[in-house]
């Protein structure tokens, strides 16, 4: 049975692909240029360049965020010793009540969700802005890994502290608000519910994939307020493009890839032709319709040398303050001036984590849903929106 270790096995990266496939053009955005103490220092092509890319693609990259080749690696080796470093019997005991409280904080098993009849072969090992207290430590986190958790600690803190901070203070731009007015919607460590999150996508069986169309997670947004994704060299994360064509996104070593989450999104139809059919896309509620969400997911790898690797992830979905009211900004005069409204004109907008809450407990389940165009599925959440699954 695997023990209490610091020394965790380096991870080896899995062959980077050179075949060339249909990537996703995506935006960069380097965080070197956002100074201040604050983070009050945007230049002015960046808001403008970031803001198009925001509510255009709804992906970009982020490079030059402070952390080293080696930094970046060390969490990636850590991911792969949360699940072969701890045991089967851990994990089930330190399991994520999911279902039972809407919360992703401990180990997901694969099997958990279901698409077309099949089950998912993800596994999660995931860690709320609460977890890390000393009584809360023991309930959380296995024996193995232990030793890990200030490591981890300081991690999750510099993404939300210094690289979420940044993003927030270049869309707090783009909404023509102060620079830290997004951040102070997010900055109460009393009301953190930031996720922090190690994956493991297994390979599927080609029985599996047959019967999916190749999909391993099913086209989704995001439900929190901004995601960052490590860059990894695994082909397989598509992206829903303005031109509704699924689009790979293209490993960049080190760097980031970031998208807005449902916390700042929500339901605002827009009619765009899809080979399948029309699609209902999907607005921020923060920005009142101006930003766009994106819709993302993952499936087999198409380079068949990288087919048979598993595919680890380190991911953190950084939130608003929990008790945060999604409804649009009124400072804003980007949001005030669409003239969309959301959640029956607000009488219904939950908190950032009742919508959290809703989204996690319905996820991947067999609840009914409704078919719509193209063989998507709608289904209704809190507040009455409805959030689509896209197949």
């Amino acid at each position: 049975m695997p023990g209490v270790t610091s020394n965790v096995p380096r991870w080896e990266y899995p062959p980077t692909s050179d075949k060339t496939f249909d990537y996703a053009q995506l935006e960069s955005l380097d965080l070197s240029q956002i100074t201040g103490d604050s983070y009050e220092n945007v230049p002015e092509q960046i808001v403008k360049t970031i803001g198009d890319a925001f509510a255009r693609d709804g992906f970009i990259y982020a490079v030059n965020h402070g952390l080293s080749s080696e930094q970046v690696r060390r969490q990636f080796s850590i991911a792969q010793y949360a699940f072969d470093g701890v045991s089967e019997e851990d994990k089930v005991a330190y399991r994520a009540k999911i279902l039972e409280t809407g919360d992703f904080t401990g180990y997901k098993p694969r099997g958990h969700w279901k698409l077309k009849g099949v089950r998912d072969q993800i596994e999660h090992f995931s860690l709320g802005a609460q977890s890390y207290g000393p009584q809360r430590r023991k309930e959380v986190f296995p024996p193995a890994l232990a030793p890990l958790v200030d490591e981890i600690v300081e991690f999750t803190n510099y993404n939300h502290d210094h690289i979420f901070r940044k993003i927030l203070s270049v869309l707090s731009l783009v909404l023509k608000l102060p620079p830290t007015y997004l951040w102070d919607l997010a900055s109460n460590e009393a009301e953190r519910f930031d996720l922090f999150r190690y994956a493991l996508y297994h390979p599927a069986s080609a029985d599996d994939d047959a019967k999916t169309d190749g999909v391993r997670l099913q086209g989704h947004t995001d439900f929190n307020a901004v995601s960052l994704l490590y860059s990894q060299p695994i082909v397989s994360l598509q992206v829903l493009m303005p031109d509704n064509a699924w689009r790979y996104v293209r490993h960049v070593p080190d760097a980031l890839v970031i998208n807005l989450g449902d916390a700042m999104h929500c339901k605002q139809p827009v009619l765009l032709r899809h080979s399948r059919g029309p699609l209902t896309r999907a607005r921020t509620v923060i920005s009142g319709g101006y930003l766009k969400q994106t819709i993302h997911r993952v499936v087999s790898p198409p380079d068949e040398v990288q087919v048979p690797y598993r595919r680890i992830g380190v991911f953190y979905f950084a939130q608003f303050n929990r008790s945060t009211r999604l409804a649009p900004i009124a400072d804003s005069p980007v949001a005030s001036g669409t003239g969309k409204t959301f959640f029956e004109g607000g009488r219904k907008s939950p908190t950032a984590w009742e919508w959290e809450e809703s989204r996690v407990k319905a996820y991947g389940q067999d609840a009914p849903k409704k078919v719509i165009d193209g063989g998507h599925e709608e289904e209704e959440m809190i507040g009455g929106e409805k959030v689509v699954h896209y197949n």
